[in-house]
Parts: C-alpha cells; sequence; structure tokens
C-alpha cells in the first residue's frame, strides 16, 4: 500500500512538471519535445514528498510556466524592486533545472522535518562571483541574528556531493588564488562563499544521498569535519 501511495505522489508531481513544461514551450514558441519533459535524476520519494508538502503548505507556489514565488525568497528590500526570479526550467534551451526542484524540497524539508521556522531559511541568488550557474540560487538556514548557521549546497548525485567536498578540500589546501587559476572551476565558487560567509555547518544534498560537514574557516582555508548527520535545531540555536 505504502509504495502504491508514494508511486501516486509520484506520478502527481511528475504530471505538475510535464503541465508547466509544455505551457512554457508554448508560451516561447517552441516545441515540446516528442518524448515529454526529461528529468534526469528521476525523483526520489523524498523530494516528490516534500516539494508536494511545500506546495501544500505555501511555502512555495509554481505558476503555469514554472516561475516559482515563495515566503523564502530573500526581499531586496526596496518596495519597487521586482522580487527574486526563481524558475523550475530554463528557456534556452528549455529544459528541467534539475537541481532547483531538490531544493525547493529540501527547504520544505527543513521546516517540516528539522522544525526549522519560516523566517530561518533563505532563497536567495548567489552572489554573481560564486555562481556556478545563471539560476544559481543559495539555499541558507540563518539565525534569528541573521548570522549562517548552514549553508546547503544542492547536487544531482551522490558522487557529485563527494567530488564537491573533494574540491573544497582541495581549494583550501592550495591557499589563496582565484577562480581562473583554480584547477577545479565548477566548485571553487563554493569554496569562496563559504571562506567569505563563515558558515557552521555545510550541508550538501542530493536526490540520493547527503552529506554534513561542521565548517571552520582560517584565512582562506576551510577545515571540514564530516559528521553523521545534521545536528538538530535546538543544539544550533543553544551553540
Amino acid at each position: 500500500m505504502q509504495d502504491l501511495f508514494d508511486s501516486n505522489l509520484k506520478a502527481q508531481l511528475e504530471t505538475l512538471l510535464q503541465d508547466r513544461f509544455t505551457a512554457l514551450c508554448e508560451a516561447i514558441g517552441q516545441q515540446v519535445p516528442f518524448s515529454g519533459l526529461r528529468i534526469s535524476p528521476p525523483l526520489a520519494e523524498w523530494e516528490t514528498q516534500y516539494f508536494l508538502l511545500g506546495l501544500e503548505e505555501n511555502l512555495f507556489a509554481v505558476d503555469e510556466q514554472g516561475w516559482v514565488t515563495s515566503i523564502l525568497l530573500e526581499s531586496s528590500g526596496e518596495a519597487e524592486a521586482p522580487p527574486a526570479s526563481y524558475r523550475l526550467f530554463s528557456q534556452e534551451p528549455p529544459r528541467l533545472l534539475r537541481e532547483n526542484v531538490c531544493q525547493l524540497a529540501t527547504a520544505a524539508r527543513l521546516i517540516l522535518e528539522r522544525g526549522w521556522l519560516k523566517q530561518h531559511i533563505v532563497l536567495q541568488p548567489s552572489r554573481r562571483e560564486h555562481r556556478a550557474t545563471a539560476d544559481s540560487f543559495d539555499l541558507l538556514v540563518r539565525s534569528l541574528a541573521d548570522e549562517i548557521l548552514i549553508s546547503v549546497e544542492i547536487k544531482r548525485s551522490r558522487l557529485e556531493l563527494e567530488k564537491l567536498i573533494a574540491d573544497l578540500r582541495a581549494c583550501s589546501r592550495r591557499g589563496a588564488h582565484t577562480h581562473g587559476d583554480c584547477g577545479f572551476p565548477q566548485n571553487h565558487p563554493r569554496h569562496e562563499f563559504c571562506v567569505s560567509n563563515r558558515p557552521t555547518y555545510l550541508w550538501a544534498v542530493a536526490p540520493d544521498g547527503e552529506i554534513c560537514l561542521a565548517v571552520k574557516c582560517e584565512d582562506n582555508s576551510l577545515d571540514l569535519e564530516p559528521l553523521n548527520s545534521l545536528p538538530q535545531r535546538s543544539f544550533l540555536e543553544l551553540a
């Protein structure tokens, strides 16, 4: 019965994404691929559960063309400034931004499973110099005093999580250097982000796995201590 329930949820989310993708293609005058929307890697059970719960609990909403509005998106603080844009699909070419689906599910999981409050969770555009892609958003857990407690990094697979950690360690051993002079350019922006913002923890999440590390920063070096799991909110708030 549980397997049937999970299968129905997955089909529900896949249908939602397919419908939004079709509407986007029609709006920009692109033909929908014969095979439909490609979701790769496939949706994990936990992703499906928390993405749909996030919609149900109004943590975020997805319009007909895949644009996301959310109370978790960082405000610019300027009344006339447009809200930060967050989307599930790129337009050139039309495709699913797979990590954004995982990121929204992770944000909902932090609130609905881990007990963080909505005001602790922030989706904010990555700083231009720290961006891995043009659509990058940082998912952060901030204290009420606006300190970054947890930097959440989303990847497509467990293998990419392991490469992220290996690259961060390599950047730290190298010492101060620029993005253009780095042998690990894909993840160098994440190293710069951690050095600049000094989060207490790094939580790296993919559909098929997660890695948590305690972070200590000294100059341009990161000391990354592996942990069994992300500490509870009560521990972090008392720390």
